[in-house]
């Protein structure tokens, strides 16, 4: 598998995780996981993996002390993932990844969804609090 393409590649062949899988261009991939919507970012960059789940919340619907506090605990305690406050006004969540050529498509995007999925939801457990 082509280092640009291991996410879609992974993605297309396990449906059953990611559903449909819609190529966009200049974007990368989408797709929707329990319910959230992923990408597959592709970039210049073929050693690199990018998958972020874009809007995870609309910022203006949230206390900006109890947000700030929200994102900053998610950058602490979730590894590899970045919670950002987009200038669009939402929030999202990153994982940027280097590859190596001792790894697999195969282990390391399972292991990219799943930590999103967990960071989505972490902070939005976070978000909940009054």
């Amino acid at each position: 598998i082509r280092l640009s393409l291991v996410g879609s590649e992974m993605c297309i062949r396990d449906r059953k995780k990611c559903g449909h899988v819609e190529m966009l261009p200049s974007m990368g991939w989408h797709f929707i996981y329990h319910d959230r919507h992923f990408f597959y970012m592709t970039g210049r960059n073929e050693d690199m993996i990018r998958f972020c789940v874009p809007h995870l919340v609309k910022a203006n619907e949230y206390n900006t002390e109890l947000l700030s506090d929200a994102i900053n605990e998610t950058n602490r305690n979730v590894k590899f993932i970045k919670a950002v406050k987009l200038d669009c006004g939402s929030v999202s969540l990153d994982y940027d990844h280097k590859t190596t050529s001792d790894e697999s498509a195969d282990t390391i995007v399972p292991h990219i969804i799943n930590a999103l999925d967990f960071a989505s939801t972490y902070l939005l457990n976070k978000l909940k609090r009054t």
